[in-house]
């Protein structure tokens, strides 16, 4: 019999403040966006490796500011007039910014208006390879808060809490194994669950340790 077929369609992801799961990893930064407006600063920057939970902060963020999230990559000129019309400015990977005095410009603005402003990065934003001292000057004047990824205890409840939403039925045993094989990120959390999901609707079988490897080997 032919291996059923499965469709992947768009991975919608979903971020809802009830399922952020909170540990001393990110708690300072969890903290700080639940206490919103009620800051003693306008600005900051959350930072940490690729992975680590800093996404799901600023949709959470985003949600209760009502605000648009902006992307560093894609930023640009034309952009200008919505950017600075934000009550709030979200930027996430602010290290992939290619336009260093338009960057500049945006967060004089912003400071300029008393303007709440928002920054993610995979590192300290004052640390970043940016050429000119005065932008090097404004994103040192922010507060800065680390996320570092989960621990191993925090790293349980995420992995058993997506396997749950998948209504993925496995062994505290199996649960063990990919422990102790799977990187301590959200990413690789949620690229194995949904790699778990597709191989067992292939399948069509009770999940096993062999699937269970399939679907770590496709984490990337």
């Amino acid at each position: 019999m032919k291996d059923q077929i499965v469709f992947k369609f768009p991975d919608k992801s979903f971020y809802y403040e009830e399922d952020f799961c909170v540990g001393e990893n990110n708690y300072e930064a969890y903290k700080l966006v639940k206490e919103w407006p009620n800051w003693s600063f306008k600005g900051i920057n959350i930072y940490g490796p690729k992975k680590s939970g800093k996404s799901y902060l600023t949709k959470i963020f985003s949600d209760k500011t009502n605000s648009k999230i902006f992307d560093g990559r894609n930023i640009n000129k034309d952009n200008l007039d919505f950017i600075i019309n934000q009550k709030i400015l979200i930027i996430e990977d602010i290290e992939l910014f290619n336009d260093e005095v338009f960057f500049q410009t945006i967060l004089n603005d912003f400071i300029s208006k008393n303007k709440f402003i928002y920054l993610t990065s995979n590192k300290l934003a004052g640390s970043i390879s940016f050429q000119l001292k005065d932008l090097i000057s404004r994103l040192n004047s922010l507060a800065v808060v680390a996320i570092t990824n989960p621990s191993d205890d925090l790293f349980y409840q995420i992995l058993t809490k997506m396997l749950s939403d998948k209504q993925i039925n496995i062994t505290t045993k199996e649960v063990n194994f990919i422990l102790k094989n799977i990187e301590r990120s959200y990413h690789a959390a949620s690229k194995f669950v949904k790699n778990l999901d597709e191989l067992s609707l292939m399948y069509k079988k009770k999940i096993n340790i062999k699937i269970i490897n399939l679907a770590l080997a496709d984490i990337s």
